[in-house]
């Protein structure tokens, strides 16, 4: 391995032309490997060798810690190719960013081995346990939807603390929740990955055998400490999750608008095709115009959150425009989707087509907690000022 896999690649390139040499190479896979639970192993070593999975890690750790016009070119590149490869790849983005900001040296010795990232993915929703010993946790627990996971070295997991079978409270009286990462030799696997959409990302459940730890393989989720790395850590801990959803969104979105007018331009309508028709012409317009402006409201929200992290003047109300452009881009992404689908007819509804497996994917992602309706729910309490409103991004527990 290099001393970086930033290093691999030309520093000339930027980093949208970087992941688009990548696309063929991943559409193809994409397409012979349709019913695969996981990405092809060249399309991993591809990604890792391009430095995509390090991109948004500490610099001083051999990643890039890009800024996120960078990151939401990248990730919604990979989506735009296979919405698989898309939200596999930003899954171990967030495991190497989240934890080479936030565990201690210990364990970015052993994770980032060699200034090279050794992969992390999981799940952080808190539904394992850790009780403190001496110089650590001990911890177990099953977890759900691990994506990102087969190839990662590292496993991601959430635990809430305990003391005597208890759970141990905060200052605020809120249960403690810890986000550790275990090594993957500790971790059993339950291979129970068969779903409708993102199929290749490896989402499985998983369990964390019971093992003790050294602190510094956890972070505390409510109150992380930031050890390493700039403002893309200062802009706050569901922001980098957030661009990255988003960015997926954005990009299988985007395909679908090309896959789209590509049909529209081959399929015959009367005397002419599709494309001639003036519903397509209006719809398709549409489409591309809400797509531009979530596009637009993602890169102009995420730049500001950034420059004001830079400066250390992040808001509670610039992070709830985090959470509302991450929703946003999911709403246009499905509604994209749902006109494609129905405008391109049988097409849409066989299998083996980029457009069916865009929307699949659309609609597999804008399941996720951090994209579903709730999310918008409770984004509009905040606006309203609901006593007590929350978000996801700052209720407890998350996906990674």
């Amino acid at each position: 391995m290099p001393d970086s896999a930033v290093s691999m690649v030309s520093s000339a390139q930027s980093w949208l032309q970087r992941t688009r040499t990548l696309g063929p190479m991943i559409d193809k896979s994409a397409a012979d490997h349709e019913q695969a639970t996981e990405l092809a192993a060249e399309v991993v070593e591809a990604i890792d060798a391009a430095g995509l999975f390090a991109i948004m890690a500490p610099a001083e750790l051999g990643g890039a810690e890009a800024h996120p016009d960078d990151v939401i070119d990248a990730i919604s590149e990979l989506s735009y190719w296979d919405g698989s490869a898309g939200w596999y790849s930003h899954a171990v983005m967030t495991g190497g960013a989240v934890g080479g900001a936030f565990l201690g040296p210990r364990a970015v010795a052993e994770i980032f081995r060699g200034n090279h990232f050794q992969r992390a993915a999981g799940q952080a929703a808190p539904t394992g346990t850790a009780e403190r010993v001496d110089g650590g946790y001990r911890i177990s627990g099953r977890y759900s939807f691990g994506s990102g996971t087969p190839h990662a070295r590292w496993i991601v997991g959430g635990y809430m603390l305990q003391e005597h079978g208890a759970p141990v409270l905060d200052a605020g009286g809120n249960p403690t929740m810890l986000i550790g990462l275990a090594p993957r030799d500790s971790v059993r696997f339950l291979g129970n990955w068969d779903v409708l959409g993102l199929r290749g990302t490896g989402s499985y459940d998983f369990e964390v055998t019971e093992q003790v730890l050294p602190e510094d393989f956890f972070f505390n989720a409510a109150a992380p400490v930031q050890h390493r790395g700039g403002a893309l850590y200062r802009m706050g801990f569901m922001a980098i999750p957030c661009i990255s959803h988003a960015s997926f969104a954005l990009g299988a979105a985007r395909r679908i608008l090309d896959e789209w007018l590509a049909y529209a331009r081959s399929k015959a309508r009367g005397s002419g095709m599709a494309s001639d028709l003036d519903t397509f012409r209006h719809d398709f317009a549409s489409a591309t115009a809400d797509l531009q402006a979530a596009d637009a409201y993602v890169r102009r929200t995420f730049s500001a959150l950034f420059d004001a992290a830079s400066s250390g003047q992040v808001t509670s109300e610039m992070q709830l425009q985090g959470q509302l452009a991450t929703s946003h881009a999911f709403t246009v992404a499905k509604r994209v989707a749902d006109a494609a689908f129905a405008a391109c007819t049988t097409r849409a509804v066989r299998n083996g087509n980029a457009l069916q497996r865009c929307f699949r994917d659309i609609h597999a992602g804008a399941a996720h907690v951090l994209n579903s309706e709730q999310a918008l729910i409770d984004a509009g309490a905040v606006l309203a000022g609901t006593e007590g409103a929350a978000t996801p991004l700052t209720r407890e527990g998350y996906s990674l």
